[in-house]
C-alpha cells in the first residue's frame, strides 16, 4: 500500500513539473484548438448600388458575398442599412440582418436590404447601402458601402 501511494505522489509531482514546461520546449506539443472561421475563410463583401426593384416594388440594394479558404462552409450574418436623404441629413430607410451558409467554392451568395417581405421603401431620393458581415461563430468578415445614387420610385 505504501508503495502505491509513493508512485501516485511521484506521478503527480512529475505531471505538475510537465505542466510548467512551455509548449515550445515540449518534444510533442499539444494540438492547438481549431482556429476560428475568420482565420480559415476569407470573404469579399460587395454592396451593389441601390435601385428600384419592380418585383419587390421598393428601393433595394443587394450585398454579394464570396468566400474561399480551407473551411468548407460558414454561417455568416450580414447586417445592412439603406440610408436616404431627401434634402436633409441622412436617415435609415430600411435595415436587414440575415444569416446564410456560405461555402468556400467562390459561389456568390446574395443578401437583400430591405429583407424580402420586409419594409417597402417606396419614395424617391438619394440612397446608399452599407453592409457589415460577421462569422456567426465570431469575427468580422468585412464591410462595404455602395455609391450614393438617386433612385426614382415607380
Amino acid at each position: 500500500m505504501h508503495l502505491a501511494v509513493t508512485r501516485l505522489v511521484g506521478l503527480t509531482a512529475a505531471m505538475s513539473a510537465l505542466a510548467l514546461i512551455p509548449v515550445s520546449a515540449s518534444a510533442n506539443p499539444a494540438p492547438s484548438p481549431e482556429p476560428s472561421a475568420s482565420r480559415i475563410m476569407a470573404c469579399k463583401v460587395n454592396a451593389n448600388n441601390p435601385h428600384w426593384s419592380k418585383r419587390g416594388k421598393s428601393v433595394i440594394y443587394k450585398t454579394r458575398l464570396t468566400c474561399a479558404g480551407s473551411k468548407p462552409a460558414a454561417d455568416i450574418r450580414c447586417e445592412g442599412q439603406l440610408a436616404y436623404s431627401v434634402g436633409g441629413g441622412p436617415s435609415v430607410a430600411a435595415s436587414s440582418s440575415q444569416i446564410q451558409t456560405v461555402t468556400n467554392t467562390g459561389a456568390e451568395v446574395t443578401y437583400y436590404t430591405p429583407e424580402p417581405g420586409g419594409k417597402k421603401v417606396d419614395w424617391s431620393g438619394s440612397f446608399q447601402g452599407n453592409t457589415t458581415c460577421y462569422f456567426v461563430d465570431g469575427g468580422t468578415v468585412g464591410q462595404d458601402e455602395s455609391a450614393v445614387v438617386h433612385v426614382t420610385a415607380r
